[in-house]
């Protein structure tokens, strides 16, 4: 009788511990504490010198750890299928080693690695509650020196079963952060990006100013920009800077401010695209750069003065119907920090002309043929409308690009800006 009740008791501390446990995996939502409270409570519940948990990739059919208790050892990624844990994630049951080196399957490298020694293993599947693999969970070494008993794999079965639901809540999570963490980095870039734009286009006598940009997601790397440029001039710029998201929308704005600094003192786009590139390569990294084309539209003398950094083409279009493409003049910023831009002489605009700078996006953008739709049906378009606003004629564009796309989705962002001479 005396011998049943210790039994009993026995079992009674044991639910007790896994109750106890289950209550502080519940109250974890962190991943990583997570796991290491799992490798911490599998030790003191198994009286063992170490324990070890490999999570499940699904997608790779991996075995990967992110702890691994008092070991050097900081990740390990493995095949499923492969040593012991992989064994049992492939089948999805219990092994119980009681010498760790006589079975073929253990892979000493790790031993080998950190000067320990397994003596005995034992591996439980832990699974979420729909009985899909989360991962797996090792206890090694019994401090006592015994081997690991059937009263042991009953616990850590137990112990496996609540650590992996809480270890599936707590990627699900972490998932979701992720998820937002993301959507508000988005957000952020797209504020950004908007801060760019100017709120309305300065007053230059005899012309209409206009610009838009849509970016292909939240944010994209297209901004433009029209700005008082000294008596009688107004810069116009629109830029690239490659890639999307938060890390190109902060640095069009960089290039943004280095060009409005810059313009204050000099007057020529050349000159200012040199100095905003020898500025803007000591930050740019990891192969990042922008195509950016500046122009000053003078309007006593009715001209445009433009210099590109990789940026173009970029179009005249004369009221009585010829069309001119203008090309880059150098390189694109950021990349070699002496670069030298070539400038362009003055190109007369007469009532009715319209000097315009149009993003790739636009004119490389997909179209229901599977073709990218082309330069001439753009020009084509803006032609149509150059007796309307400058604003009119930059919105026709948008509307081509909306009415040849297959499925209303842009794979690059759009922007358009003009200057249009009006008397």
């Amino acid at each position: 009788m005396a011998e049943s009740g210790d039994i009993h008791a026995s079992c009674r501390r044991n639910l007790d511990i896994i109750l106890g446990v289950a209550r502080r995996l519940a109250s974890e939502p962190r991943l990583d504490p997570l796991l290491s409270g799992i490798a911490e409570e599998t030790c003191n519940l198994l009286d063992t010198e170490r324990a070890t948990l490999f999570l499940y990739d699904a997608k790779s059919d991996e075995l990967y750890s992110r702890v691994a208790t008092k070991s050097e050892i900081e990740v390990i990624r493995f095949p499923a299928g492969r040593g012991i844990a992989g064994t049992v994630a492939k089948q999805k049951a219990c092994l119980l080693i009681p010498d760790a080196y006589a079975d073929p399957r253990f892979n000493p490298e790790v031993d080998r690695n950190t000067g320990w020694r397994t003596r005995n293993m034992l591996a439980v599947p832990m699974t979420n509650l729909e009985g899909h693999l989360v991962g797996v969970l090792e206890a090694l070494n019994k401090r006592s020196g015994g081997a690991f008993t059937e009263a042991d794999q009953s616990l850590l079965t137990a112990l496996a079963a609540q650590a992996g639901v809480a270890l599936e809540r707590a990627r699900l999570l972490e998932e979701f952060l992720a998820k937002r963490r993301l959507e508000n980095e988005m957000e952020l870039a797209r504020d950004i990006q908007l801060g760019l734009l100017p709120q309305s286009p300065p007053v230059l006598p005899g012309f209409e100013l206009a610009g838009w940009t849509k970016p292909s997601e939240y944010a994209g790397g297209d901004f433009f920009d029209l700005f008082q440029w000294g008596d009688g001039r107004v810069g116009v710029m629109m830029g690239d800077a490659v890639g999307h998201g938060v890390g190109p929308a902060l640095l069009a704005a960089e290039t943004r401010a280095l060009v409005r600094a810059i313009a204050l003192h000099e007057r020529a786009p050349d000159k200012v695209l040199a100095d905003t590139n020898r500025l803007l390569s000591a930050d740019v990294t990891d192969g990042r750069f922008v195509t950016l084309a500046l122009a000053a539209i003078d309007g006593p003398r009715a001209t445009a003065t433009y210099a590109s950094a990789g940026q173009g083409p970029l179009l005249v279009l004369r009221a009585g119907g010829e069309s001119i493409q203008l090309t880059s003049t150098g390189l694109p910023l950021g990349i070699l920090p002496e670069a030298e831009f070539q400038g362009a002489e003055p190109i007369p605009l007469a009532p009715g002309d319209a000097f315009v700078m149009l993003s790739d996006g636009i004119f490389e953008c997909d179209t229901q043929s599977g073709k990218e739709l082309g330069i001439d049906p753009v020009i084509e378009t803006a032609r149509r409308h150059m007796s309307e606003s400058a604003a009119a004629m930059l919105e026709s564009l948008s509307a081509l690009t909306e009415s040849v796309s297959p499925n209303g989705h842009f794979r690059d962002d759009r922007t358009a800006v003009a200057a249009k001479r009006i008397k």
